[in-house]
């Protein structure tokens, strides 16, 4: 389960849409400022780059939040993979699914609807019943983290064995979500690094159970933590969030300085190599566990996350939030989380907190929360204007953070920091 589960994101080929052909000046956008989508301006290009890039480099504390479009297309979404699994008509699914369906508001596409109606029909059944539809709901589960699992590999593989100056502007070619990740990554640690702020560190918070956050700064070698201790056998603890790692080959007259770039990694949901043991989180080497600590996508996903470690990474969301001087960037979230909705409602009730959220506000959960945070300025998203539909991109987002950097290899977008 690597993506949110928050909504229908259109499954769109993710590309460099503003390098693409040449036509870089000639994609627009809106910026809706207060939410209700009534007032906007529609800016180009250039004026949105410039737009964003000042928000991040003034920012005294710089958060992002990634959801289940970030990771498009190598992450299928989930209407795709519930589909597969009822093609194979597994046994049993076939009479629970009418039963679903005998209900109008039922959409039959909708995996979350349907695991959180089986979820609260157990109490009270029969044992031979509840041990049916627990059997496929488990097995629906089981096909989410295995197309994630999938999904991640093949990205990954491709990566690894590309050469160096293969062409990374194939929008076609697997591995391109792992470049994106990438680029984004990269181009964000440059951007804070040149702002000179005083609180550099980046959080990274994401729904999503997929690696990419992870091996995209592994690849860049970049130093962050996840959580988890140095350990033979990494154990999660919140209190890795409070260290900061020095880089004592700058030590000068017993001053030491931080290592830089540096990321907070917050996996919300949970993650395909988490493991419990015991009463410990601990992460494995194996990307494909079939047991993974995860939050299922479910009507009870706010009751979940009340528990250990997500109670811990959900107060750390709120702690950053209530920063004084903090941004949020939000990309590929679909807003179907109430759980985190009230957490960014209650961080824009405060006049030293903006968010900038690239949205497709054509989804019914984006519409909802932009008519909630209606009138309110520090809350700002970034739509498709005239002639333009990937505004919601993640590559997008990547692109718009470029900027003229000596050091950046401008043929390739998988130079790995080099």
């Amino acid at each position: 389960m690597a993506t949110d589960f928050d909504g229908d994101i259109s499954e769109e080929v993710v590309t460099d849409t503003l390098a693409e052909n040449g036509k870089q000046s000639d994609c627009k956008f809106r910026i809706i400022e207060g939410g209700d989508g009534e007032s906007f301006r529609e800016v180009s290009t250039d004026e949105l780059k410039k737009y964003i890039q000042l928000r991040l480099s003034e920012t005294a504390h710089l958060s992002v939040l990634l959801g289940s479009g970030s990771s498009l297309p190598a992450i299928p979404q989930m209407k795709t993979t519930f589909a597969e699994y009822k093609s194979k008509n597994p046994a049993g699914l076939r009479p629970l699914l009418r039963k679903y369906t005998e209900n109008p508001k039922h959409d039959p596409d909708n995996i979350e609807t349907f695991l959180s109606w089986i979820e609260s029909r157990i109490n009270g059944l029969s044992n031979s019943e509840i041990r049916k539809e627990k059997q496929i709901y488990h097995d629906v589960e089981k096909r989410l983290i295995s197309s994630i699992s999938k999904g991640f590999l093949d990205d990954y593989n491709e990566v690894e064995k590309r050469p160096d100056n293969s062409d990374t502007h194939n929008t076609n070619q697997a591995g391109k979500t792992e470049l994106t990740y990438e680029t984004f990554m990269r181009r964000l640690a440059k951007l804070r690094e040149s702002s000179r702020v005083s609180d550099d560190a980046i959080n990274v918070f994401t729904t999503n159970y997929d690696l990419f956050v992870e091996n995209s700064l592994d690849r860049l070698n970049y130093s962050y933590t996840d959580g988890f201790r140095h350990k033979l056998r990494p154990e999660f603890n919140i209190a890795e969030y409070s260290r900061r790692p020095v880089d004592v080959a700058r030590r000068f007259r017993d001053r030491w300085s931080p290592v830089s770039p540096f990321f907070k990694v917050y996996k919300l949901h949970g993650s395909i190599n988490w493991l419990r043991s015991g009463k410990s989180i601990v992460r494995s080497s194996d990307w494909d566990l079939g047991n993974s600590v995860v939050i299922a996508p479910t009507s009870s996903k706010y009751a979940d996350t009340q528990g250990s470690p997500f109670s811990d990474l959900f107060r750390e969301l709120s702690v950053e939030l209530l920063k004084p001087n903090t941004t949020l960037i939000v990309n590929g979230f679909g807003f179907g989380d109430e759980h985190i909705n009230e957490l960014l409602r209650q961080a824009l009730s405060r006049d030293d907190f903006a968010m900038t959220a690239f949205v497709n506000n054509r989804e019914e959960n984006v519409k909802a929360f932009m008519n909630k945070v209606s009138g309110n300025p520090k809350a700002t998203f970034i739509t498709n204007g005239e002639g333009n539909s990937s505004a919601h991109y993640f590559s997008t987002l990547a692109s718009l953070l470029a900027f003229e950097d000596p050091f950046e290899n401008h043929d390739s977008e998988a130079e790995n920091g080099k």
